[in-house]
């Protein structure tokens, strides 16, 4: 009889003083969140906003830390990036930018028929090209200190979803990017992590009212756009009910605490040997199981009949509104 242990390696972890970090995203959720413990930590932050009179913004600037450095960062804008890297370069040139987090990114329901292609452009340009747009302009004073690049993925990026297609395509091109930088920054010695959340909505913005307020705007967008016979054939009721799910069952049972999500990213940025994929598993409903971080894990082992049928069960995706009528809102 032969027995095969697995030691579990001892976890080693890097000073964070001395060490600097650019985190995209900052002005709320999980990026928010983290430029603070960050700089608890000791780490010299450059925390990314998209506005930078944003609330978030103004509560990191009330901090009054000269670790703390609040930028105007939209990634979409390659003139921001530029100028956020020359800030950077100029504080840290000679060491080198220890680490980067690719942290924002946003949602727009709606099935494939009537999300419009800018929709999916808007998505990507943000969740897929702004952090790829990010992370080509850090790598160069990253390779410098054999440093981190760490990107906020999310479960969905590791299974298909019905009516959020967009979504779950932005975060499957996070995880096969990721993939590839990993394999390519080996020689440099830098190491690349995606963090995927699982069920976080109630401890982030994602879910909040400004951001339910703007996606029933893009789902009004889809309806406006699309043409008769796609109205027909899905009917009103489907863009209601999509909106309703989203509205009144997006927080109830989810986790409520960010702690999960924000320690992951930070052993990644600090652990000696950091995971190539961390999922963080949240919560969801009164059993406080997190069934998409679940799903993440089992996916990819699942026959496609199989998970096609739990699919259908978990969304109620077969139920059909269509009845030849267009009403309109």
């Amino acid at each position: 009889m032969v027995k095969v242990f697995i030691r579990q390696q001892k976890r080693v972890l890097l000073e964070a003083k001395g060490r600097s970090v650019l985190v995209t995203g900052c002005d709320t959720g999980f990026g928010h969140h983290l430029a603070k413990r960050l700089n608890d930590h000791g780490f010299e932050v450059f925390a990314g906003v998209l506005s930078t009179s944003s609330e978030g913004a103004s509560s990191l600037r009330a901090r009054k830390s000269k670790r703390l450095h609040v930028l105007q960062l939209d990634i979409t804008s390659q003139k921001d990036v530029d100028e956020t890297i020359k800030y950077v370069e100029s504080k840290c040139g000679n060491t080198g930018l220890w680490g980067v987090v690719n942290n924002a990114g946003f949602n727009i329901y709606g099935d494939v028929e009537f999300v419009s292609i800018d929709q999916y452009k808007k998505c990507m340009d943000v969740n897929l090209y702004g952090m790829i747009r990010v992370t080509k302009s850090c790598l160069p004073l990253i390779r410098k200190c054999k440093g981190r690049v760490v990107n906020v993925s999310s479960v969905k990026g590791r299974f298909a979803w019905p009516c959020d297609s967009v979504y779950h395509v932005s975060k499957y091109g996070v995880e096969t990017m990721s993939d590839s930088l990993r394999l390519e920054m080996r020689k440099f010695g830098v190491g690349v992590s995606v963090v995927a959340p699982g069920s976080f909505d109630a401890a982030t913005s994602c879910s909040g009212p400004e951001s339910i307020s703007r996606m029933k705007n893009e789902l009004e967008v889809s309806w406006n756009a699309a043409s008769d016979d796609v109205k027909r054939a899905y009917g009103r009721a489907h863009i209601d009910a999509m909106y309703d799910n989203l509205a009144n069952n997006s927080l109830p049972g989810t986790a409520s605490s960010p702690v999960p999500v924000l320690a992951a990213i930070e052993d990644a940025l600090i652990n000696t040997q950091p995971r190539p994929r961390y999922v963080v598993s949240g919560r969801m409903g009164s059993l406080g199981i997190d069934y998409l971080a679940i799903l993440a894990h089992l996916y990819s082992f699942l026959p496609e009949w199989f998970s096609d049928f739990l699919l259908a069960r978990m969304t109620g995706c077969d139920k059909h509104y269509g009845n030849g009528k267009i009403k309109n809102s």
